[in-house]
């Protein structure tokens, strides 16, 4: 196990387990994107980052972004966005501030929609696609 909290890797391992662990008849979308989101929130709280979830950036009335964190400075070293698929307007919002790490979290069940939403990456975003049960229908 690594040692980095940013270990994406890990991230993703979690995260689906928290995904497999929600009860079938309550995963809808908005069920599974709030739960993932709830456990970012604790996960970043313990490493001692202040965490705010829904944040709207200035002048970007269409998206908020999930969660930030921000370190004892107020610096934002975490942004995340949590999605079905790689959004235009997720992109957007976490192209308007600065922040060391920027990610998409996508839930699609859809793989070849997941990859071609990645159209509207931007280098400095990191997705990650999630799949609790791996290649089988949930």
């Amino acid at each position: 196990m690594s040692n980095d909290p940013f270990d994406y890797e890990q991230w993703k391992n979690e995260l689906e387990a928290v995904w497999r662990r929600i009860p079938k008849a309550f995963r809808t979308g908005a069920s599974v994107q709030r739960t993932l989101q709830c456990h970012l929130y604790g996960k970043l709280s313990q490493l001692g980052l202040q965490v705010v979830p829904d944040f709207k950036p200035p002048r970007m009335p269409e998206r908020p972004v999930d969660l930030i964190a921000l370190n004892d400075d107020g610096r934002i070293v975490c942004a995340i966005c949590l999605d079905t698929l790689v959004t235009l307007y997720a992109v957007k919002s976490l192209s308007a501030f600065d922040a060391e790490r920027k990610v998409i979290l996508t839930t699609g069940h859809l793989e070849k929609k997941v990859r071609e939403s990645r159209f509207f990456l931007k280098p400095e975003i990191t997705h990650i696609h999630l799949k609790p049960f791996g290649d089988r229908l949930l």
